[in-house]
């Protein structure tokens, strides 16, 4: 098979170590782009929403396990 003959080299000269935790992605500001037609389409407006919402989110954390 084609595949078991090919040769790939990798030169990890100037490669930066893995990002491996949302906060580290914030610190270095390192975001992945949601393709804009994955996204679902607004609906509403948000700040008026929240406006009005009987209960308040004052705070949020996201921690994410591995």
């Amino acid at each position: 098979m084609a595949a078991d003959l090919a040769v790939v080299d990798y030169n990890m000269d100037n490669m930066e170590p893995p990002i491996l935790s949302v906060e580290e992605a914030i610190r270095k500001s390192s975001f992945f782009e949601v393709p804009s037609f994955i996204q679902p389409k607004q609906v509403g407006d948000f700040s008026e929403g929240m406006g009005e919402a009987d209960h308040k989110i004052l705070s949020a954390e996201a921690c994410r396990g591995s």
